[in-house]
């Protein structure tokens, strides 16, 4: 066989498997991206239809033909087109091979309407934070877990968002007995369930917050009103100074009954301390004086990562460790605390 015909036949075998991968790209086939299969096994987006195909690309020419498809998957002969694009930082498993369109929301004037934080006209990146998806348009009152990237972070993490009031990014939630007496690495990296109790993680705060302005709110309650409030404008977390914390300005609610109080006043630029990182200013260790991790001081006026409690009276039983806001608040048990931030 002459040299030649040797290299015609590997080019042939060559443009065939680019077919079988990518589709008929001399018939101007839309691309698709594969996802890798992973150990742990979680389903794939709702399907619109199942057919036998005797190749990949035959799956994919299905889906290239349907408005409504955006992905598809393949095991066998068995072919699944979805209306749902697959997540970045997702596992799907389960013998089935799986891709993504590229460039579908463009394709004949459709529209994307994109989900699980990711924004563009192609929904073709994750949002830095909630705010901005609720300013892409993509997502309007959706309250749940999504994904984020923020500018400054090298990976994108999983947030609980509440797509509405200018998009709200929750770094904590405190409404029952999760134990909030943790290590500093575990307040460095985060903990609990983000669907639940949880802390963030400051490494992930200060991306969110250091990236561009957001205001910091922290939504209290207690035995006498529904919530009260407290906003810190500005806020920000110095990761190269223990967490060390700033902000520009703080104002709470006109209406008295749903006023926090400021509570963070005097711990301006104070550094994170957690039982085994001692940062305050006191001959004592404050968080392990009041079981939890926070910016203390001498030791402070608001615990709001304390220990969870209940008493028949609704007040405090005047336990250090216990959770309290004591501006406006006072003596009154304070039930639960949820933080979150919006840009500005």
């Amino acid at each position: 066989m002459s040299p030649s015909m040797i290299v015609f036949i590997f080019l042939k075998l060559f443009m065939v498997e680019i077919q079988s991968s990518f589709g008929d790209i001399s018939h101007s086939m839309v691309a698709f991206v594969q996802y890798s299969e992973c150990s742990a096994f979680q389903t794939p987006p709702v399907n619109t239809g199942e057919y036998q195909v005797r190749t990949k690309t035959g799956c994919a020419r299905i889906c290239s033909k349907d408005s409504a498809c955006v992905a598809y998957s393949v095991s066998g002969a068995l072919c699944r087109t979805h209306d749902e694009m697959f997540q970045t930082g997702e596992c799907y498993s389960g013998g089935w091979k799986h891709y993504t369109i590229r460039k579908r929301c463009t394709n004949d004037g459709n529209k994307c309407k994109c989900y699980g934080g990711y924004v563009g006209d192609d929904c073709e990146r994750l949002m830095i934070d909630c705010s901005e998806g609720v300013a892409s348009g993509h997502y309007d009152g959706e309250e749940g877990l999504f994904f984020i990237h923020p500018t400054l972070s090298t990976e994108p993490f999983r947030v609980w968002c509440r797509m509405s009031w200018g998009g709200n990014t929750y770094i904590q939630r405190h409404t029952n007995s999760t134990d909030f007496n943790r290590s500093w690495q575990d307040y460095r990296d985060g903990f609990g369930d983000p669907a639940q109790d949880f802390w963030l993680g400051n490494d992930k705060i200060s991306y969110i917050v250091n990236g561009r302005l957001h205001r910091l709110q922290f939504d209290l309650s207690d035995v006498t009103s529904s919530f009260r409030q407290r906003i810190y404008t500005q806020f920000q977390i110095d990761s190269g100074n223990k967490y060390s914390f700033s902000y520009a300005s703080s104002w709470g609610s006109a209406n008295s009954i749903n006023n926090a109080g400021d509570c963070l006043g005097e711990l301006q630029g104070q550094p994170f301390s957690t039982y085994d990182a001692d940062h305050d200013d006191s001959p004592q260790n404050c968080a392990q004086e009041h079981h939890s991790g926070f910016w203390f001081k001498a030791c402070t006026s608001c615990n709001p990562n304390g220990v969870w409690s209940e008493t028949p009276d609704g007040k405090r039983s005047g336990i250090p460790e216990e959770m309290f806001w004591t501006p406006y608040i006072g003596s009154n048990l304070l039930s639960g605390c949820e933080m979150f931030v919006t840009a500005e």
